[in-house]
């Protein structure tokens, strides 16, 4: 089939303030893993599925500045990643592993 995208944010995600990161990009890919244009006319083969995902907007101030526990609570309801704990706002493994297993448990870790 033809597919006709008009996606914004694919090569140009959304910038982040007062020191925060970028949003993630808009992707659109194929079930064969082939990436997609964000505009124009594109054919699609028969079989195949198109997964679109869609961007966040940037960050606002500096991951180190936030509070730790608000992080743990983010890792423990899912929001965020154990990697970007880790990676993006420094959380210990100690931390990590408490919020996780608070998370498992349904319980807060504020």
């Amino acid at each position: 089939f033809e597919f006709s995208a008009m996606f914004d944010r694919v090569d140009h995600p959304a910038l982040g303030r007062a020191g925060g990161g970028i949003g993630a990009p808009t992707t659109l890919t194929r079930s064969d893993g082939t990436t997609m244009r964000g505009k124009g006319k594109q054919f699609v083969p028969h079989g195949q599925r198109v997964a679109m995902a869609f961007p966040g907007g940037g960050g606002y101030g500096l991951a180190s500045d936030r509070d730790r526990a608000l992080v743990r609570e983010d890792l423990a309801q899912g929001y965020i990643s154990e990697a970007s704990a880790r990676d993006v706002f420094g959380l210990s493994e100690d931390d990590i592993a408490d919020a996780l297993e608070a998370g498992r448990l349904g319980r807060s870790v504020k």
